[in-house]
Formats: C-alpha cells, sequence, structure tokens
C-alpha cells in the first residue's frame, strides 16, 4: 500500500512540476510576416569635460522607426524592411559653436537630409532572441547623403557627423542591441546575459547586460536587467588637444514591458552614466600625462507598439 502511495505522490508531483513549466513564459519574439511593428526612441544627453573650458553639450534626439516583417526563414530569423520616421534632433554645444535643430526649420540643409533619410528602406535579419544577424542598406543611404551638392561644405560636415552618429549603422546597432536583443539565445530562462557591443560617441565599447524576468501578467512581462560598459582597449586619437589616449566605462539599467504575445517592446526606461578619461600624450597647449575626465548621463525612453 505504501510503495502504491509513494508511486501516486511521484507521479503527482511530476505532473505539477510539468504544469509549472508549460506557464513559464517564452522568452522569444513571436512575430508574423506581413506585420509592422514601430519603436520609439526619446533619447535626452547631457556631457559634462572638467577641461578649462569645461564644456557642456546637450544632445536631444527622437527616432521613430517601422520594422515591416517580410519573412522568416528556415532557422526562424526574421526578414525585415526598416523605414525611419518623424526624426528631431537637436545639439547644443556653446563652447564648440555648435547649435543644430531639426525641429526649427531654419537650416534648410540640415532638413532636406533628414528628409531623405526618413524616404529610404534599408533592411535587417534577426535571430528569435532579437540579435541582429545582419544589417543592409543603410551604409549606401548615408553615402546618398554625403553625395549631396553643399555651397557649404563645412557645415555639411558637421551636420552629417551629427546624423551619422544619431542613426548611422553603427547608432541604429546600438540602439537595437540595447532595446531590441533583449532575449536569451536558450528559453526559458529567468536569469541571462547578453555581450554586445555599443558604439559610444563613435567608440566601439562591450556591454555585458545581466538580465531578470521580475514579473508576468496575461498580456506582459516585466524584464529587469543592468549593463557594464567596458572598453576593451584604450583610444588613440588627435584632437584639438593634441594626441591624446582615452578609456570608457559606465553601466545601464533596464525595465522593460513586453507584449507576451509577440514579445515586441511596449515601453522600456534606462538610464546610462558613462565616464571617459582622456589622458594628453603631446599637446602644445597641456603638459603630457595630464587626465581630463568627463561625464555623460543620458535617459532613454522607448515605446512600442503593432502597426494596426
Amino acid at each position: 500500500m505504501r510503495k502504491t502511495f509513494t508511486c501516486i505522490t511521484l507521479a503527482l508531483l511530476l505532473i505539477h512540476s510539468g504544469a509549472l513549466q508549460a506557464q513559464e513564459p517564452r522568452l522569444t519574439y513571436e512575430l508574423r510576416p506581413g506585420e509592422s511593428y514601430v519603436l520609439e526612441i526619446d533619447l535626452q544627453q547631457s556631457t559634462h569635460s572638467e577641461s578649462i573650458d569645461s564644456e557642456e553639450i546637450s544632445f536631444y534626439s527622437m527616432t521613430s522607426m517601422v520594422f515591416r516583417i517580410d519573412s522568416t526563414d528556415a532557422h526562424n530569423n526574421y526578414h525585415m524592411s526598416v523605414q525611419y520616421n518623424d526624426l528631431l534632433i537637436s545639439m547644443l554645444a556653446p563652447q564648440l559653436d555648435i547649435d543644430i535643430s531639426s525641429s526649427s526649420g531654419k537650416n534648410l540643409m540640415l532638413t532636406a537630409l533628414v528628409d531623405l533619410l526618413e524616404k529610404e528602406t534599408f533592411y535587417l535579419m534577426m535571430s528569435p532572441a532579437g540579435e541582429l544577424k545582419n544589417l543592409e542598406g543603410l551604409d549606401a543611404l548615408f553615402n546618398t547623403l554625403e553625395s549631396q551638392p553643399a555651397a557649404d561644405t563645412m557645415e555639411q560636415g558637421v551636420i552629417l557627423n551629427t546624423l551619422k552618429e544619431a542613426y548611422g549603422p553603427h547608432a541604429f546597432s546600438s540602439l537595437f542591441n540595447l532595446f531590441v536583443w533583449i532575449y536569451p539565445v536558450i528559453s526559458p530562462m529567468s536569469n541571462w546575459t547578453n555581450d554586445l557591443t555599443y558604439y559610444f560617441n563613435t567608440k566601439p565599447v562591450k556591454v555585458v547586460n545581466r538580465y531578470y524576468l521580475s514579473k508576468t501578467t496575461d498580456d506582459m512581462l516585466v524584464i529587469q536587467g543592468l549593463g557594464m560598459l567596458n572598453a576593451t582597449k584604450e583610444f588613440h586619437e588627435t584632437t584639438d588637444m593634441g594626441e591624446v589616449k582615452s578609456t570608457v566605462s559606465g553601466s545601464q539599467t533596464y525595465d522593460f514591458q513586453v507584449d507576451r504575445e509577440s514579445g515586441w517592446l511596449k515601453r522600456c526606461v534606462s538610464r546610462q552614466r558613462v565616464m571617459i578619461e582622456t589622458t594628453i600624450l603631446k599637446s602644445n597647449y597641456f603638459p603630457p600625462g595630464l587626465k581630463i575626465p568627463s561625464y555623460t548621463e543620458t535617459s532613454f525612453e522607448v515605446k512600442g507598439r503593432r502597426m494596426q
């Protein structure tokens, strides 16, 4: 009798365990060909440099992207068409005599280049976890922007560099890695880590993001995360200060709310703090070995939805 009771108890435990496992949400994308999804990224950034001039730089961008799911392949990768939409960019650096704003409409060159950027389509391939596997067409798009005739080539250069840092291939892949590649390679899982490359001021930085599934409801998952940013090497370059080397380090927090059915982001609030320490190697103005730290605070508010 005891043996029979033990067998029944074990069977019930196995059934209960299987039921719990079945209730675990699948942390992956479930997107359908023909559907389109939107991401809107509101970015506010301020940089303070402890140089002699105590430079202050303020940067703001609004990036809206439409992702159309064209097809899936045998490995369940998603092939998408992407378009920028309703872009807004503003940069103010008084010490560098830079004041750029696409919202004012005063700079006709900036307005024309942003309009061109919004009209074109580029393409990508994404894994079921959200990892960017391939990106095509965005380089060619910026080559088209650079070929546009301009009376003031210096102004054109400043505008193109600003647009490329905000919307170019490195900027796009960075934002995609931060806010789309948020799932583990193997699912289900409650704790996982993704290693990615993030371009900060054109510098490639390694980011280790650790995520935790903190809450589930019938229609939404809440995922929280912490990222650590570190450059794998020192960067050597020639600037207005002379020959310098710099190191990059920082951290970033994430609070994701995602749609349980599709896996697409509904909302994310994220904060990033990065420190760059610049060391003078050779300069006509500063002594060699002088270290100049700068701090950049960035806040992201991201909203997503499926287009009806």
